[in-house]
């Protein structure tokens, strides 16, 4: 009906100038664009419908359906560990939801965006740099400040048809978009000692992970970066930027103030999820009175 109503305008506009100059012509064009993308919107969302609520079933990995390390370039090491999924009431495409959840993560950690080639077989990559320095004078040649350091991973989701998802409760249907995202904590970059250091008390095999036997990024560094991007700590502790201001890193909780939130978190290093822990994080519109 709306989309008979705005075809319908755009003729009458046209037909009622006198005559098509080239910026009427063009200012037509754009109109007609405008029309074409509202109708490919009202068709995804005709195709998909979204419903106005998360959720409330406790699900299991297998319940929310997650994808095959084998659809993934092949130059991704390890399995992605944070795992966003979009309502479709938030977004009316697979593209606008990447785009929503990569512009708030940005502005909620204030990390930078690098398009690198070949960079892990990632679409683009975020890093934040010198947080928590590590200061011992008895260990002064590994002393270093550190890095989170995220890899987006959606374009190979969309290609392989697997950028949608629909979880089932209690007869109701909820249709998601999703992306992945690889994301980990590690001696920052520009430091000799990048990217492991075995006995650093925040980035090493110490503490909770002191017994883990493996590989060090997929059993200690992966975590953490999940930790840090969900709850804005690590190991338990507050991450604060490393400036005047010592202000805390955001997270994934800063989403709550735009958006309904519910966090999974599962246990990974089984069949082809060689990292330690992986998350999922879902996102829709936040309910009446909140």
């Amino acid at each position: 009906m709306r989309q008979t109503f705005y075809t319908s305008l755009l003729i009458v506009w046209i037909v009622t100038l006198p005559g098509t100059p080239t910026c009427v012509r063009s200012e037509a064009a754009q109109l007609q664009s405008t029309v074409r993308r509202f109708s490919e919107s009202a068709k995804d969302q005709s195709n998909h419908p979204a419903t106005l609520t998360l959720p409330a079933k406790d699900y299991s990995m297998a319940d929310l359906q997650l994808p095959a390390k084998s659809v993934f370039p092949v130059a991704m090491p390890r399995y992605p560990n944070v795992w966003f999924y979009v309502s479709k009431a938030l977004a009316p495409t697979h593209q606008a939801a990447v785009e929503l959840v990569t512009s708030r993560l940005q502005q909620a950690m204030r990390f930078r965006e690098f398009h690198l080639p070949d960079s892990e077989g990632c679409d683009f990559e975020g890093r934040l740099e010198h947080l928590q320095p590590w200061e011992d004078r008895s260990h002064q040649p590994l002393q270093h400040a550190h890095a989170f350091h995220l890899r987006y991973y959606f374009s190979s989701l969309r290609q392989n048809g697997l950028s949608e998802v629909v979880l089932r409760e209690e007869g109701r249907e909820f249709a998601f978009y999703r992306m992945a995202i690889s994301a980990h904590y590690e001696v920052e970059h520009t430091n000799p000692n990048h990217a492991d250091v075995e006995i650093c008390p925040m980035c090493g095999r110490t503490g909770d992970y002191a017994g883990l036997k493996g590989n060090l990024v997929e059993l200690v560094h992966d975590p953490l970066g999940l930790e840090l991007m969900t709850h804005g700590t690590i190991r338990g502790a507050t991450v604060r930027y490393e400036d005047w201001k010592q202000e805390p890193v955001g997270s994934v909780k800063d989403f709550e103030s735009f958006w309904s939130v519910r966090k999974f978190v599962f246990s990974g290093m089984t069949q082809d999820k060689n990292t330690h822990s992986i998350g999922v994080i879902l996102l829709g519109p936040k309910s009446s009175g909140r």
